[in-house]
């Protein structure tokens, strides 16, 4: 008695879902793919924003702590006049630890009045000597050119201090 094969050519069933195991493999890689892509750039773009986000409120600090360093010299009022250029522009350097490296402008440091307190005596000698109320406004810009953050603050603000010192 001979043997057959089990599987001969001339005898092949023809399967019409042959093949079909592959494409869908290939298509649910294609699909796995695609969503891993977007993943990847769904967090590229949630991280740029962030860091723009971050670098915008670390400019909106700056413009504070130049503020705050501009309130703590009397002399920038006192002696305004020796502050400003040609143009009229207030001009300072600022500190790295104030700027956090940012480019700072003042955009104007002006006296806007100077008014007397109610309360005190024109008296020489008296106990409650008038010294004049004088009211500021600052306008602090700054940017950063890394990232081209930016930030203005204008903030008002008075002091008492002898008379005669507001250049309005």
């Amino acid at each position: 008695m001979s043997k057959q094969p089990l599987f001969s050519c001339s005898r092949a069933i023809r399967n019409p879902h042959r093949g079909a195991v592959l494409i869908v493999a290939l298509i649910m890689l294609l699909v796995l793919t695609t969503l891993g892509v977007s993943t990847i750039t769904s967090t590229n773009i949630n991280l740029q924003l962030l860091q723009s986000q971050q670098r915008q409120q670390e400019a909106q600090q700056a413009a504070q702590n130049s503020i705050n360093y501009l309130l703590s010299d009397l002399d920038y009022y006192i002696n305004n006049a020796s502050y400003l250029d040609g143009d009229g522009d207030f001009t300072l350097s600022f500190p790295s630890n104030v700027s956090s490296g940012m480019v700072v402008t003042v955009n104007s440091l002006q006296c806007l009045l100077q008014a007397t307190p109610a309360g005190c005596s024109l008296l020489e000698g008296s106990s409650a000597p008038c010294h004049p109320e004088y009211y500021w406004e600052a306008d602090v810009s700054v940017t950063d050119n890394v990232s081209g953050a930016s930030s203005t603050i204008i903030e008002g603000f008075k002091f008492r201090y002898l008379e005669g010192y507001c250049p309005v």
